[in-house]
């Protein structure tokens, strides 16, 4: 037993003992341990960006690529439309030769039936002034013979056979001056109109070309800053991939160090062990032989305890007994007594019931309300030759304000409508741009005069209906809302410029 005692203090000394001096040790390296999981994170973190940075920079180079083949195909497209302009003037200058033709034969149209006219003119003044119809009766009875009558008759035939023929070729003559005319200035018209057409369509292709030209400079843009933020990425991370193994290796040599340090001082601690050992066994054995003898007396006054507890229950049993059956007995004459009184009290109850119930209703009235009518809304005021450029509702009106795209306070320079639909011409004038800007997307200005113009912007890509140097008139459409350019939403974002500054539309609408 003296060698089991001896065994087992010792190996309680040594298994307690590393706990006690290796703490004020193990500090530095918990900190390095979290320092170094920091670090592990930091470069986790950095890679994770690294890979974002990567997928931005292959999706902005494949809209890059995307953009190149749009604008090639447009590129295209250009060229034909221009092929197809090139066309039309040339058919253009082809009409306008035989508009001129078509003039010289008119003219000399006119010149015949002038001659022709005053020929008729100069016969009738003739018969006015020299003869009459019996001149033309005496120039046939004066007739000598036969023979010379007939031959009177037939200069009068040839006479009057004569103006007559004069007469169809006028008329014939002006009916194809008339055709002529009226074919002249359809066709004019006709190649014009296709002309217009084309430069339409040339006009929204470049604007086009113009849009996807300023975005592949905000995609080169963007590409030159993810390359930049992802070197310094990259660099960031060599920096953190430095410093962890430099942690590293130091955290090594504190490991090695502390399990050299601990392996000196559990030796130690067993040498200290076993000299303890022997001389605790005797106090040990000692404490052992009292604990027994203890436990011998405690074990008799426990059986002295037990045996009294039994008699003491027997008693409490009896005496249990006996109070129980006096309780029982005082329970029935309690029953009794309260079944004789609750009898009594329910009659008085019942009538005092009914009579409360019929004096506790009362009517209830609810108050009335009365709406006021609403306010008739006030149709705007005009006080100028301006019109609405759309018919939708006013969303934002000129003034500072927190822009809804960069958050910073700055002056909205125009009035902004919603709701979609056509864009007509505020007043009538001259169409000064019709093309794309990277912060108006699609737009028009038109030139009033008297120093006044306006500008319609945000519109559908291809809606342009109008080219620059065109006049248009009041109420024309030139475009349909969209949200190209910097916008958020569809809507039509209108400037009014005096002097070439912008002012407040609201005082001209």
């Amino acid at each position: 037993m003296k060698k089991r005692v001896v065994t087992g203090i010792m190996a309680t000394m040594i298994f307690a003992s590393p706990f006690l001096p290796t703490i004020a040790q193990a500090d530095t390296l918990e900190e390095m341990e979290q320092q170094k999981n920091e670090l592990d994170s930091q470069s986790s973190e950095l890679n994770n960006k690294i890979e974002k940075q990567d997928s931005t920079l292959n999706d902005l180079e494949s809209e890059k690529s995307i953009l190149e083949s749009d604008i090639t195909t447009l590129q295209t497209q250009i060229d034909e439309t221009v092929l197809k302009l090139h066309d039309q003037e040339q058919k253009l200058e082809e009409s306008k030769a035989k508009v001129e033709q078509l003039k010289k034969e008119i003219e000399l149209l006119r010149e015949l039936i002038d001659q022709r006219t005053g020929k008729l003119e100069n016969q009738a003044r003739s018969v006015q002034t020299d003869g009459n119809a019996s001149n033309l009766i005496g120039l046939l009875i004066t007739a000598e013979s036969f023979t010379d009558l007939v031959g009177r008759i037939g200069v009068v035939n040839q006479l009057v056979t004569a103006n007559k023929d004069i007469v169809t070729e006028q008329a014939t003559d002006q009916k194809a001056l008339e055709t002529n005319e009226v074919k002249a200035q359809a066709e004019k018209v006709a190649i014009e109109d296709t002309k217009n057409d084309i430069e339409l369509s040339k006009n929204n292709l470049v604007a086009q070309k113009a849009e996807m030209d300023d975005k592949i400079v905000q995609v080169a843009i963007q590409y030159d800053m993810t390359e930049e933020e992802k070197n310094t990425f990259v660099k960031e991370q060599q920096v953190i991939a430095t410093q962890t193994s430099t942690l590293s290796e130091t955290m090594q040599k504190e490991r090695q160090r502390i399990i050299e340090e601990e392996q000196a001082r559990q030796l130690a601690v067993q040498e200290a062990a076993e000299a303890a050992a022997v001389k605790a066994a005797a106090a040990e054995e000692a404490r052992l032989v009292a604990v027994a003898s203890q436990e011998k007396a405690e074990q008799e006054e426990t059986a002295r305890q037990e045996r009294t507890a039994e008699q003491e229950e027997a008693a409490k049993k009896a005496q249990t007994a006996k109070k129980e059956a006096e309780q029982a007995a005082e329970q029935k004459a309690t029953i009794a007594s309260s079944y004789i009184k609750k009898s009594t009290s329910s009659t008085k109850s019942s009538s005092t019931t009914s009579s409360n119930s019929s004096s506790n209703t009362s009517p209830s009235t609810q108050p009335t309300v009365t709406q006021k009518p609403k306010p008739e809304p006030v149709a705007p005021s005009s006080n100028s030759d301006f019109i609405r450029p759309s018919g939708g509702y006013m969303t934002s009106a000129y003034g500072y304000r927190v822009h809804p795209i960069t958050g910073d306070y700055k002056l909205h320079g125009g009035t902004d409508f919603g709701g979609g639909g056509a864009i007509v011409a505020s007043k009538s004038g001259s169409v000064v741009i019709a093309g794309y800007h990277s912060d108006w997307g699609y737009y028009v200005k038109i030139d009033h005069g008297n120093g006044l113009q306006t500008l319609y912007a945000h519109m559908v890509a291809g809606s342009l209906l109008v080219t620059p140097g065109q006049q248009v008139s009041q109420g024309q459409q030139i475009g349909t809302m969209g949200t190209t350019g910097s916008s958020t939403g569809v809507h039509l974002h209108f400037e009014m410029y005096k002097n070439g500054s912008r002012v407040d539309p609201a005082s001209y609408l």
